[in-house]
């Protein structure tokens, strides 16, 4: 608010301001006329002063070549030093006189007689003006006075070079050099008084401008509160009436006929209206507060049942989540009874194995005892040395395996090839034949290799059993991860890369059906996610496009963070060589129960509420479709910048 005392002092500061400003000018353009009349006067008397020894050296010059032309005609040379050196020394301002002959030979040299017959150079005498004058007078336009000025700023003398002619013929050159030492001291001198006379003239000025600033604002603070004293009178009752005095209505003086008496009779009457507004004002409020009490115990007891209804929405939603999730758990029961029974045959058939494989070798240990020589013991320790589980070869690999072994056996002479290389093949020895030949000299080489494989066949069949517990134990694993609910509803920390591959561990009986899995995984950080609610995504994405590609194609899935925007995030895309969907269904796949699969075998729930749980992690889902690929993304952004990425290292590029 604008307080009188805020008037007053932007009204005195405004009118000081300009009083100053035009004080200022005046001054400035007082002192800077001064100074100009000054410096052209200076001037005026420099270029006089110049003229002045411009016209004296060159009457003097005139004289002296004519006296210089006499005596050289009358071959006085004597008489002619003389009279050079007596004008050098009459003339203060003639510094020395050089007569030079035709060949610019110095003849004479007031100044340094050891100079004379030696060729005068102009370069010998820096800092001069040289005025060469062919006729009478030099150029009058050239060496005027504001011309001589300009060439002489930087001169320290004028040097007039004179012909000498003496009748028809050119005998050499006079040469006088007048120093201007004298004549720059006098025009410092000049400039110097210049100088103070400004200074002083400045000081002047600058005093009166002070006084006129003094006195200008006396006057304008006394005309600043005589105008701003009923302003101030004005305030103080606005002061008194905003606090709620509403007294000040008859303190108002309105007896004044200019424009502050209307004001002050306007600020009686309206203080009489607030204070008729006040007492209204008292009485609504009353009112009001007692009609707020009441609204607001209607909202509270309508916030109350909303926050029920959302808390029975909430489980609900999470019933139907985990009713939906356990649906598509049903749908892999005969797929993963499968797996698993698939490894329990194996420990069967291994654990059988292995019986047989110790009654052999317990009947093959007497002959071991008691009729092997060193060479068959060297044999069977070789044997069970290098021995290992069989080797991972495809069935066209180990037949070329196989008869290669027989093929080396055989052009040894070994008789039942075929039997011992059989042998070598359960006991992953089959590459090396050849290492194996000069062992087989051994008298019962053939007792020796069956006994090694009998007991090696233990071996076997307990990594066999070993690998078939491993992989149950993944498929009940990655079953309980799956089949686990969040009860606190908290997020955890989580490998989104970890959550798809229990997911694919749990299909693994559907997509060896003849499905291509392409596992793309970068390098991700961990995320803050409800981890349960995510493996469901995964599931239903995953599932959707096993049934759109009938179990026969290829599915590629892959994972990367994306740090190129303002905030890093997860991008998970899941891609199929399905028949695609079609467009007139693509703006309905995210409504609630609507499905195209026949009945029982989907719910129409799947897209929708994978959607929210990713809009529930503030993330975003969408589709690309179109025949022979699909593509779903999803994308998760970090809470935080990750500092911390997940220990393992997934491959860039996985094929199944």
């Amino acid at each position: 608010m604008l307080t009188a005392s805020g008037i007053r002092r932007k009204l005195m500061t405004v009118m000081l301001l300009l009083v100053l400003t035009v004080l200022a000018l005046f001054t400035y353009w007082q002192i800077y006329t001064q100074n100009a009349l000054l410096q052209a006067e200076l001037r005026k008397q420099t270029n006089l002063m110049l003229e002045n020894l411009h016209s004296r050296a060159m009457f003097q010059s005139h004289q002296l070549r004519r006296q210089v032309q006499e005596e050289i005609a009358s071959l006085n040379l004597f008489e002619l030093t003389s009279t050079l050196t007596e004008a050098s020394r009459i003339n203060q301002e003639l510094d020395f006189v050089i007569l030079t002959d035709a060949d610019n030979k110095i003849v004479i040299h007031t100044a340094d007689r050891s100079l004379q017959q030696q060729i005068y150079r102009d370069a010998d005498y820096p800092d001069k003006l040289v005025i060469a004058i062919a006729g009478p007078e030099p150029d009058p336009a050239r060496w005027s006075g504001a011309a001589l000025s300009q060439a002489l700023q930087s001169a320290e003398s004028i040097f007039y070079q004179l012909p000498v002619e003496v009748g028809n013929r050119h005998w050499g050159q006079l040469v006088l050099a007048f120093s201007l030492a004298k004549l720059k001291a006098e025009i410092s001198s000049s400039q110097a008084e210049n100088a103070a006379t400004v200074r002083r003239h400045t000081l002047n000025s600058m005093l009166t401008a002070f006084s006129i600033l003094l006195i200008t604002f006396l006057i304008i603070s006394w005309l600043a509160d005589t105008l701003s004293a009923p302003i101030r009178r004005l305030t103080g009752l606005a002061q008194r009436l905003s606090k709620g005095d509403f007294t000040v209505a008859g303190q108002v003086d309105s007896t004044r006929n200019d424009e502050v008496g209307v004001l002050s009779a306007q600020f009686a009457e309206m203080a009489v209206h607030l204070e008729k507004a006040y007492l209204d004002l008292e009485e609504y409020n009353l009112l009001l507060e007692r009609k707020v009490d009441e609204r607001t115990q209607q909202l509270n007891q309508r916030n109350e049942e909303l926050m029920q209804a959302i808390n029975e929405l909430e489980d609900s939603q999470q019933q139907l989540v985990h009713s939906e999730k356990m649906a598509a758990l049903g749908q892999l029961v005969a797929s993963i009874a499968h797996e698993i029974n698939t490894p329990l045959g194996a420990i069967q058939a291994s654990a059988g194995n292995a019986t047989r494989y110790y009654s052999a070798f317990a009947n093959s240990l007497q002959l071991l005892l008691n009729r092997a020589t060193p060479s068959d013991q060297a044999l069977f320790l070789w044997l069970l040395h290098n021995a290992g589980p069989m080797e991972s070869l495809t069935t066209r690999e180990e037949r070329a395996a196989k008869r290669s072994a027989i093929t080396r056996l055989k052009a040894q002479g070994i008789p039942r090839a075929e039997d011992i290389a059989e042998m070598l093949m359960d006991m992953g020895l089959a590459q090396q034949t050849d290492t194996l030949l000069p062992l087989l000299q051994a008298p019962h080489y053939q007792e020796m290799i069956e006994c090694a494989c009998e007991l090696t066949g233990v071996m076997r069949s307990n990594q066999t059993i070993y690998s078939a517990t491993a992989r149950a134990s993944k498929i009940v694993f990655a079953l309980k991860s799956f089949a686990r609910q969040d009860q606190l509803g908290e997020k955890t920390a989580s490998d989104i890369n970890e959550g798809i591959n229990t997911v694919l561990v749990l299909y693994s009986g559907l997509l060896k059906q003849g499905c291509e899995v392409i596992k793309e995984f970068g390098r991700l950080p961990l995320l803050q996610c409800h981890a349960d609610e995510l493996n469901q995504v995964w599931t239903n994405l995953i599932h959707n496009a096993l049934q759109a590609m009938e179990y026969r194609g290829t599915l590629t899935i892959q994972t990367y963070l994306e740090e190129s925007g303002t905030r890093p995030q997860i991008v998970v895309q899941i891609s199929d060589t399905g028949h695609g969907i079609p467009p007139e269904y693509k703006d309905r796949i995210w409504d609630s129960f609507f499905t195209t699969k026949e009945s029982g075998e989907g719910s129409g729930l799947g897209l929708g509420i994978c959607r929210r749980i990713i809009e529930k992690h503030n993330g975003r889902m969408f589709f690309d479709s179109q025949p022979g690929c699909t593509t779903f993304t999803v994308v998760l952004p970090l809470q935080a910048t990750p500092d911390r990425f997940q220990h393992q290292d997934h491959p860039a590029a996985t094929t199944h």
